[in-house]
């Protein structure tokens, strides 16, 4: 027997749909946030005289997430303490399980 997800109500529908318009925005936001501040580092650099490598976005993602993981493991992403270890391994094990499922295509088929 297949199980299969129940048909959202008209509410359901147009609760989803508010929140992923303003998922969406926020995450637009996000990434031009990372674009912004290494454009900026990059302009920055030149008008300082420095002939170093920009900084690259990745920096700057890995930056923001290191900070959104400390930030949902309870902690003080200042100081990166007092963070909730359980939390923190949930958090990993969701991303192994996006590595597993999705990149390495180790798939459970129901």
């Amino acid at each position: 027997m297949t199980q299969s997800c129940p048909v959202p109500t008209p509410e359901q529908r147009q609760y989803m749909e508010i929140r992923e318009a303003a998922e969406r925005a926020m995450l637009d936001k996000v990434y031009k946030a990372i674009e912004d501040a290494s454009a900026e580092v990059a302009d920055k650099f030149r008008e300082a005289g420095l002939e170093f490598e920009p900084t690259s976005t990745d920096y700057f993602t890995f930056a923001t997430q290191q900070v959104l993981f400390v930030r949902l493991s309870g902690g003080n992403p200042d100081t990166l303490e007092g963070g909730d270890p359980e939390i923190g391994e949930r958090i990993v094990r969701n991303g192994q399980h996006i590595i597993d499922h999705y990149w390495r295509g180790n798939r459970k088929e129901p």
